[in-house]
C-alpha cells in the first residue's frame, strides 16, 4: 500500500502528539529545514475518522515527488490518543517513523481546557463539534461543554474521572493525558526505535538541540540556527490560574497512571519527580 501513488511524496514521520504539547511550534520548525516538507494543512486528520476516507485521497495531500530528496510528514495529535489509529498506520507503512511531544499532563489538560472554553464565541467551531456529534455518537464535545453552562475547570475534571469507564471517546481533557497506554497501544505494532519522544519543556527551553535530536532521528542534516524563526504558536492566555492544590491532587492521578513513562522513554519529566 505504501507505493500506491508514485505522484506524491508520502509520509517518511509522523508527529503523533500530544494535544496542545508543542506540535503547532514543532510543525513550523521542521518545515525551516531544507529537507523536510509537509502538505498545506498541518492535521489531515486520516487515521483518526470513522469515515471511509480513500487512501489516494490522504496520499494526494502531499507534495508532489518533482522535490527532490524530501522527506514529508504530517502532525495530527489526536493520533497518538484516539482507538485504533497504530494499527491503521501499521497497516499503511509499518516503517513509519514517530515523534511524540509529552507535555506535564495537569497544565496540558488545562490548556486545552481553555481552548474549548475560548470556542464558545466561535460559531463555527461548535457547529462542527455538532456535526461531529451527528456523525458520532461517541464524541460528545458539543453537549457536554456547551449545551449547558461551561464547566469550571474542576467540574469537568470531575465529571470526567467519575465517568471514566464509558465508551465516550471526546471530550478528552483528562484521557489525553495518560501517555504511557497510549505509547504502549503503539508498541504492540512498532518498535521502539521508531519513535523520538521529546519533552516539552526542553522544546521551549533547549529548542536547537532538540531540533538536532530530531534530525539524528531522521538521519538529515542538522538545523541551523542562523535562519530559524524559533518564536512559539499558539501560546494561549488563561483567564484565571490554575489552583496549586488541585494542580498536585490532579498530578498524582497522572503520576499513577504514567507510571514507567520515564523508563520507557528515557526522559526525566520534572512532573514526574
Amino acid at each position: 500500500m505504501f507505493n500506491l501513488n508514485f505522484g506524491n511524496i508520502q509520509p517518511s514521520f509522523l508527529i503523533l502528539g500530544v494535544q496542545k504539547g508543542g506540535t503547532t511550534s514543532l510543525h513550523n520548525y521542521l518545515l525551516q529545514h531544507s529537507k523536510l516538507i509537509s502538505p498545506e494543512i498541518k492535521e489531515l486528520h486520516f487515521f483518526d475518522t470513522n469515515k471511509d476516507y480513500k487512501l489516494e485521497n490522504y496520499i494526494k495531500q502531499f507534495p508532489k515527488r518533482f522535490l527532490k530528496n524530501k522527506l514529508s510528514f504530517e502532525a495530527t495529535p489526536r493520533y497518538l490518543y484516539y482507538p485504533k489509529v497504530a494499527e491503521k498506520i501499521f497497516n499503511y507503512n509499518s516503517k513509519m517513523k514517530f515523534i511524540i511531544l509529552i507535555r506535564d499532563p495537569v497544565k496540558r489538560a488545562y490548556s486545552a481546557y481553555n481552548m474549548y472554553k475560548q470556542f464558545q464565541d466561535n460559531i463555527s467551531m461548535l457547529k462542527f463539534f455538532r456535526q461531529i456529534e451527528i456523525e458520532n455518537s461517541n464524541e460528545q464535545i458539543y453537549s457536554i461543554l456547551y449545551k449547558g453552562k461551561f464547566p469550571s475547570f474542576q467540574e469537568y475534571v470531575d465529571f470526567e474521572l467519575e465517568n471514566s469507564n464509558n465508551n465516550l471517546i471526546e471530550p478528552s481533557i483528562i484521557k489525553r493525558g495518560y501517555y504511557f497506554d497510549q505509547i504502549q497501544e503503539y508498541l504492540k505494532y512498532f518498535k521502539l526505535e521508531q519513535f523520538l519522544f521529546i519533552d516539552s519543556d526542553n522544546l521551549k527551553t533547549d529548542t536547537l538541540q532538540e531540533l538536532n535530536r530530531v534530525s539524528r532521528f531522521l538521519n538529515i542534516k542538522n538545523f541551523d540556527d542562523l535562519f530559524l524563526d524559533l518564536s512559539l504558536k499558539h501560546k494561549r492566555t488563561y483567564e484565571s490560574k490554575l489552583d496549586g492544590e488541585f494542580y498536585n491532587n490532579l498530578l498524582e492521578h497522572y503520576k499513577l497512571k504514567n507510571k514507567g513513562l520515564k523508563e520507557l522513554t528515557s526522559l526525566n519529566f520534572k512532573w514526574l519527580e
